[in-house]
């Protein structure tokens, strides 16, 4: 089932009052989050088993079979990147710049992460990791309510005919 029909067969859990579209971001941004940790756990366990060309026997298989569903998952979320961004596009631009953020810090950790394999360079590895916090983070910054603008524009402290601090009203 898409994202769009998900939220038409009020299976959204986002709220019964969330427009559609907003239901289908946050519903494509919970699938990205799933992924990224699918990413993390690959990664550490390719991390720890070693590269293929490291490795003998049972742990070759296992190193191959961590890398090819890591790489597979990269490829999704590439996708799912390009989806949210589409959907988020309908949004406000609070919408439209995490999913921005979101989208340039998979670029980043897909970049990084096909760098690490070219050149064995650990700190490419490290950018990769970076990348994928700041995803992480942007994602789940959709899934947060956004704060509304404030309802007048008065500070804090100006009286607008309110109580004083002992909880008298003023005249």
């Amino acid at each position: 089932m898409s994202a769009a029909g998900t939220a038409n067969a009020g299976q959204n859990m986002t709220g019964p009052d969330t427009p559609p579209s907003l239901a289908s971001v946050q519903h494509l941004a919970r699938h990205q989050i799933m992924g990224l940790a699918s990413m993390f756990l690959l990664g550490m366990a390719a991390n720890l088993t070693g590269l293929p060309a490291e490795t003998s026997g049972a742990a070759h298989l296992a190193s191959i079979a961590f890398l090819t569903a890591h790489a597979l998952i990269a490829l999704g979320l590439v996708i799912g990147t390009v989806m949210l961004l589409r959907a988020a596009a309908r949004l406000g631009s609070h919408w439209r710049r995490h999913a921005i953020a979101g989208a340039t810090a998979i670029a980043v950790a897909v970049a990084a992460g096909i760098l690490t394999l070219i050149t064995n360079n650990n700190w490419w590895s490290y950018t990769m990791a970076v990348g994928f916090i700041a995803a992480l983070l942007a994602y789940g910054s959709l899934l947060l309510p956004a704060t509304a603008p404030a309802q007048d524009s008065l500070s804090p402290s100006t009286p607008q005919g309110s109580s004083n601090s002992k909880g008298h009203r003023r005249p």
